[in-house]
């Protein structure tokens, strides 16, 4: 099973409550608290649960495009991404550069990469249903 940790920077515009929700609409399983240093606040989280996520990308049809995300985004073991906030928030899934105006959803995914890019992309939805 993955491990999945989440970061995003709560800008003093934002509410927390929302930022919150778009990372749950993306990672239902997340257990998120806020984090605040001397200049900035953050919500982190950590969730094991990569099955909204696929179900996202394949709604979306995007599952191809994704994986060409997802290959780039390996470091090792892991792969490193980021996701936009407000398409989260609407229950999208959007990859950035990691350079939003208003910030990004930080993902880092512990675990065996390509098997995750399989997992996540695979032409086959959870259940079995094409």
């Amino acid at each position: 099973m993955p491990e999945i940790f989440i970061e995003a920077s709560l800008f003093p515009t934002e509410v927390e409550d929302r930022v919150r929700q778009a990372i749950l609409n993306i990672f239902p399983d997340a257990e998120i608290e806020a984090v605040e240093s001397s200049d900035k606040k953050l919500l982190r989280g950590r969730a094991s649960d990569i099955t909204t996520l696929a179900k996202r990308l394949a709604e979306q049809l995007i599952r191809d495009a994704a994986r060409k995300v997802l290959r780039r985004s390996i470091k090792g073991q892991e792969l490193v991404f980021h996701l936009n906030k407000q398409a989260a928030l609407v229950g999208k899934v959007n990859f950035t550069e990691g350079k939003s105006v208003l910030g990004d959803i930080d993902v880092r995914i512990s675990g065996e990469p390509q098997s995750i890019i399989d997992r996540l992309t695979f032409k086959i939805l959870p259940g079995g249903k094409k």
